[in-house]
């Protein structure tokens, strides 16, 4: 198993194994040739090429590409990692970001932004392929495709935007009847243009989809009969926006349960509804409106893009088998009826006046949630401490600051002090070198659904 390195200004005669001797292009990796088990860390850049996949990685051992956004393992400073189908921003040369002739199996892509193809942006030529933390965008006909009898495909925490009209966002098709196809979607952004279709199937049975916010003609359709008891089953899913939400050309080929469906021309066509499904508003969090408005006072923290916002129905509400992490990486309270619907878990986290330790504000979470902030730092010793106080009826693990590093150990100090009073979390550590910056999360692990449980922190410190 080895690892190689992509960037700019490296050299296909590189032998690719170090960042200093890094590989110019994706195919000249693949062209080693990469075998299963091998990592390749593609650098912050703009690849104007079509990897052609050649090889199949194993079970255990996939062949994974990984767009080094931290710039982590690249050049340290790490951005965009796109792999385009245009030569010049301006006309589209290549019909695919990533394509394969067949049967390349195990293989997994992380982080990449893809974009401006005249066909597919990524078609799935294999068994077992996992593409997450990516953004589609610019599909002249579709942005993920699976064409064939392959099995075992996820897409998670990916955002698809605007498919061009009258396209196919994703798609899982074939000529005859692929049984227990077991593909998974999850925690996805499915944004299609009018006309645009969200989720097609053709004749893949056993196909999960949860925890995504759907948009588009049809927002998931089947279109031919599958083989009695297969089913597409979806769950905890925001669908709005459709001509019809969720499509069967027979009933009983969609099962769905914990969805809210809501501003569809038609919510459903021969798909029972789920016994526990809703139809609420859908009220987003308002991301715009909040811009330069951080000393507002009930300013909430963060405005996640595609969260629900503080008046939706679905911001707490138990779902089923949902993802422990949401689009953005960040975990969901371990009290499932605190969860939210949809791909972004609800963090409910603002600025409080009334109740601090020092100065004018506190950070309150009024229940189970998470806030991340970003610090630069450098690698040397640094201390990094924050107060915080639980009221008396909080619940389950004691309130918590988590310091992050990518490609590094989560470090976790948990509240040891009494309720009701100012507790100080404090850690001392040495930063790994790159990336030269920690995120410091505050977490709210409550699990009360009565009482007094708000937390407060306040006073953080990086010394």
């Amino acid at each position: 198993m080895a690892t190689y390195y992509v960037g700019p200004g490296g050299n296909d005669g590189n032998a690719g194994t170090s960042w200093a001797l890094r590989k110019l292009t994706l195919n000249g990796v693949e062209d080693i040739p990469v075998v299963a088990g091998d990592t390749a860390f593609v650098g912050p850049g703009v690849y104007r090429e079509r990897l052609d996949v050649d090889v199949a990685g194993g079970a255990g051992t996939p062949i994974t590409y990984i767009g080094d956004v931290t710039g982590e393992n690249t050049d340290g400073v790490g951005g965009i990692v796109r792999i385009t189908g245009s030569d010049n921003d301006q006309t589209v040369t290549r019909d695919h970001c990533i394509d394969a002739p067949g049967g390349q199996d195990y293989r997994t892509f992380r982080g990449f932004l893809f974009d401006a193809t005249s066909s597919v942006l990524v078609e799935a030529v294999g068994d077992y392929w996992t593409v997450e933390d990516c953004w589609f965008q610019d599909g002249d006909s579709l942005h993920f495709r699976v064409d064939g009898s392959y099995t075992n495909c996820t897409l998670r925490r990916c955002v698809f935007w605007l498919q061009r009209p009258y396209g196919i966002t994703i798609t899982f098709t074939h000529g005859v009847q692929v049984d227990n196809s077991d593909h998974l979607i999850e925690n996805c952004v499915i944004i299609s243009a009018t006309g645009s279709r969200g989720i097609h199937i053709a004749r893949h049975g056993n196909i999960i989809i949860r925890n995504c916010f759907v948009r588009g003609l049809y927002g998931i359709e089947v279109t031919q009969t599958l083989t009695v008891g297969q089913t597409t089953t979806v769950e905890n899913c925001t669908i709005t926006g459709c001509n019809t939400g969720l499509r069967a050309a027979v009933a009983g080929q969609i099962t769905e349960d914990y969805n809210n469906l809501r501003d569809n021309a038609t919510d459903r066509t021969n798909v029972a509804v789920g016994a526990n499904s809703v139809d609420y508003l859908v009220l987003l969090n308002p991301i715009m409106l909040y811009a330069g408005a951080s000393q507002a006072s009930g300013y909430r923290f963060p405005p996640f893009a595609f969260a629900p916002s503080e008046w939706s129905q679905t911001r707490a509400l138990a779902g089923n088998n949902e993802p422990a992490i949401d689009l953005y990486g960040i975990g969901r309270p371990a009290t499932a009826a605190k969860n939210s619907w949809g791909p972004v878990q609800f963090h409910d986290a603002e600025r409080d006046t009334g109740t601090v330790r020092t100065g004018t504000a506190s950070i309150v979470f009024n229940d189970a949630g998470r806030h991340q902030m970003w610090v630069p730092i450098a690698s040397e010793a640094t201390t990094i401490s924050v107060y915080v106080q639980r009221e008396a009826n909080y619940a389950g693990t004691n309130p918590q600051m988590v310091i992050k590093q990518p490609g590094q150990a989560d470090r976790t100090t948990t509240d040891a002090g009494a309720a009701g009073a100012w507790n100080q979390l404090t850690d001392t550590f040495t930063p790994a070198a790159l990336p030269s910056y920690v995120v410091v999360e505050l977490v709210s692990n409550n699990t009360a659904a009565a009482g007094n449980y708000a937390v407060y922190f306040d006073d953080l410190t990086v010394d």
